[in-house]
């Protein structure tokens, strides 16, 4: 999160130790120790997280090109456009702002762009953990309801709920678009923080909480349940396969669909994962400040809070790299997309119909096999369906 609310003057470079914070009123020399930590974190923050807006907004920038340009027009890639679309606002709007806190002795921008600003924090935060509800909810139904959610699992589906998520991140921001402000201190040093109504300190601290609840314990509560069913669903199913006698072409059929279930629900875990781990630390320091009135502010703590800063900020980059590696889907669009790229650094990997060597033309051909019998077992209207899922 970003230097805001109650805890400005930590966060603020010129108020990294007690005495010198504006709540005491006075601006105490900082000692020749406490002023290199400064010059350093003048240079490392701006420096680190430069990098990380720069990777991150190419990164997302490259996935909502190559997607929308040559993916494939399912249900999961839309949750993906929108992922990466909601990781782009965050890396470009939010973090070179915020990273200006560490090298600027005050908020420079004036009070429009600090409520922008920090508005923005909270629309895109809330955007990327309602879209990681949203992926995995749709795995659920997809593999849990495989049958069943074939009637609502389309493109037109997934592009409501991803315009219904960015709807509830923009409303449920809005009191930080309010309540921002710019603030002068008694060290006549502007801020950036946030200004409740009476009683402040009730306002302060349930705000915090009320956003760690829907950008974190929430979600992942509805993320860890649908992916223990998902688990359930698996393996009981693997037992089914195990027990049953069928023919070859049924059994390849089954074991194709498996696999591809298998790997869109690792390339959603995998997300899923990154998002929890690397937003992890930042919740927990920001609710210790909120409440707890003697949160150590001392230099550890705050390299500490710069480090959970910029883990969380990176996970905006990651994504991107996720997807490289776990998702077929995107390595196919990636080809079809950029193919002299493709081929001058002899780039093969992802699904078996994009390679051009033998082994993977046989492949192929046993793949058309069971797709035309899939084609057969179904009905035109059964196929369209079956066309915008990914199963």
């Amino acid at each position: 999160m970003a230097a805001t609310g109650a805890d400005a003057a930590f966060e603020n470079t010129t108020s990294i130790y007690p005495e010198n914070s504006s709540q005491y009123g006075a601006n105490v020399t900082l000692s020749a120790d406490q002023e290199l930590d400064m010059k350093f974190y003048a240079i490392f923050v701006p420096i680190v997280w430069g990098t990380v807006t720069f990777i991150g907004a190419f990164g997302n920038a490259l996935v909502i090109f190559t997607l929308i340009r040559h993916g494939d027009k399912n249900a999961t890639n839309y949750f993906v456009i929108n992922l990466a679309i909601s990781d782009f606002a965050f890396v470009v709007i939010v973090v070179p702002f915020t990273a200006t806190l560490y090298v600027l002795p005050e908020w420079v921008f004036g009070e429009g762009m600090c409520k922008v600003t920090m508005y923005m924090i909270y629309v895109t935060l809330h955007a990327t953990c309602l879209t990681l509800m949203a992926m995995t909810i749709d795995r659920y139904c997809a593999i849990v309801y495989a049958v069943q959610s074939r009637n609502w699992r389309t493109t037109t589906a997934s592009m409501f709920v991803c315009l219904l998520v960015w709807l509830v991140s923009f409303v449920i921001s809005l009191p930080f678009a309010i309540y921002f402000r710019t603030t002068v201190q008694p060290d006549n040093f502007v801020y950036c923080e946030d200004i409740w109504p009476e009683p402040k300190e009730i306002y302060n601290k349930a705000s915090m909480a009320m956003v760690v609840m829907t950008t974190y314990v929430i979600p992942l509560t509805v993320i860890i349940y649908c992916y223990a069913m998902i688990l359930n669903t698996l393996w009981r199913n693997k037992m089914v396969h195990g027990q049953c006698q069928t023919n070859g072409a049924s059994t390849k059929k089954m074991n194709h669909q498996d696999k591809r279930r298998k790997r869109v629900t690792k390339l959603v875990a995998s997300v899923v994962i990154v998002f929890a781990v690397f937003w992890l630390p930042i919740h927990v320091i920001n609710l210790w400040i909120k409440f707890d009135p003697d949160f150590p502010r001392t230099p550890a703590m705050y390299a500490m809070k710069i480090v959970s800063h910029t883990l969380s900020y990176s996970n905006s980059c990651v994504n991107p790299f996720v997807y490289a590696f776990l998702s077929d889907g995107f390595r196919k669009a990636f080809r079809k997309t950029f193919p002299s790229i493709v081929q001058r650094f002899k780039i093969c990997g992802g699904p078996v119909e994009d390679c051009p060597t033998q082994v993977c033309l046989v492949e192929r051909t046993e793949q058309s096999k069971i797709t035309a019998t899939t084609v057969s077992n179904n009905t035109p209207a059964e196929e369209r369906r079956l066309m915008q899922t990914d199963l």
